[in-house]
């Protein structure tokens, strides 16, 4: 009998319900753990405490009012939250994407994705993330 794997955490942050519901599906359907925050400000208050020692990814949208998807990472690295970024946008231009990643973001999709696309990204981004806490 395999071992078994290590809970893991996916968090999405997007200020449209209807997105933010159809990626939280895509995750739960491949057994994760998921946290959904319409807001970066929502998810900035929940991380701050958390201990995010565990596999773990953050799906943010780019564009939200407020706090948008870059400032949501230039705050991340600030509080010293060390997690894989997949960022989320429908108006996805070269600069934004050197941007996000200049940022921190490991991965850069645009919407329309398939579902298929996002469980290859978020699988990626958690057996790196999971090997990365092995070593530690």
């Amino acid at each position: 009998m395999s071992e078994p794997q290590q809970s893991s955490a996916v968090f999405i942050v997007d200020d449209e319900a209807v997105i933010r519901d159809a990626v939280r599906l895509v995750v739960e359907n491949m057994g994760h753990s998921v946290e959904c925050f319409s807001s970066a400000a929502e998810f900035l208050e929940f991380i701050k405490p958390y201990d995010v020692s565990g596999p773990a990814c953050l799906i943010a949208d780019v564009q939200m009012p407020r706090v948008n998807g870059l400032e949501l990472l230039e705050q991340l690295s600030t509080l010293d939250k060390k997690l894989p970024v997949v960022m989320i946008t429908g108006h996805g231009t070269k600069s934004l994407k050197q941007k996000a990643e200049s940022l921190g973001a490991a991965v850069f999709l645009e919407k329309p994705f398939r579902p298929t696309e996002l469980q290859e990204v978020v699988a990626t981004l958690l057996k790196q993330d999971t090997d990365e806490h092995d070593v530690a």
